[in-house]
């Protein structure tokens, strides 16, 4: 049941992504230039960890969620590193 609602999520998310995308006047530059604000900036938190002692590991998940999310995506991993470090 979690599994389905997960899905519908992520699904009602990326149609309402692709919306705000297409309302610019450029979509993909758009998808893309978030998306890589959003790995630049995990890689940021990882670059910084020896002064704030927070790392987020990377793997496929951190990536994907950074990369789907944006920076908003990068902030709530960094959260919950802090949360449950």
């Amino acid at each position: 049941m979690l599994k389905i609602i997960l899905i519908c999520v992520g699904l009602i998310y990326g149609f309402l992504y692709f919306i705000f995308a297409a309302v610019t006047k450029k979509p993909f530059k758009t998808i893309f230039f978030y998306a890589f604000l959003g790995v630049a900036g995990i890689i940021l938190v990882n670059l910084t960890s020896k002064f704030s002692g927070v790392y987020i590991p990377i793997n496929a998940y951190t990536l994907g969620s950074s990369a789907a999310l944006g920076i908003p995506g990068t902030i709530s991993l960094l959260l919950l590193r802090i949360i449950f470090m």
